[in-house]
């Protein structure tokens, strides 16, 4: 069995409130949500499914657990995460401390921050459980 690109991808987009991404053409929209996907993979090395895939096909040639959607989805959220925090991190260096107060970019940087710590801290919990549940599992094949 395998599992389709989209089941992930839509875990990812389920996850994220964004109106840039509800605007963008369809096209492009798959082309980022398969950018943040392919990094988010590769962060996922736990994970040995994730590099037995067919692109051309868009799926994943294993069937990936509802586990590991999860905890690529929220990888994938990092991914969107970053761009937003780099771009009102620059916005921030080229205003001075009013014009930047005034156009409250510092609250919006505070809470994208918060909600990075936030998935970070989720990724992690979930990825110890896998891999803990994991060798568990390859431990039992083994006796």
């Amino acid at each position: 069995m395998s599992t389709p690109y989209s089941v992930v991808d839509n875990s990812f987009l389920n996850k994220v409130t964004d109106r840039y991404l509800l605007d963008i053409p369809e096209e492009h929209l798959q082309s980022l949500v398969d950018g943040f996907r392919t990094s988010a993979s590769v962060k996922f090395k736990q994970c040995k499914k994730l590099s037995n895939r067919d692109d051309v096909a868009r799926c994943y040639n294993k069937t990936l657990t509802d586990e590991e959607v999860e905890i690529l989805a929220n990888l994938m959220v990092l991914e969107w995460l970053k761009p937003q925090i780099n771009s009102i991190e620059l916005l921030k260096q080229g205003m001075s401390t009013k014009d930047y107060k005034i156009y409250s970019q510092a609250n919006h940087l505070d809470s994208l921050k918060e909600l990075r710590k936030e998935t970070i801290s989720e990724v992690d919990r979930l990825i110890v459980s896998y891999t803990y549940t994991e060798n568990q599992l390859d431990n039992l094949g083994k006796v």
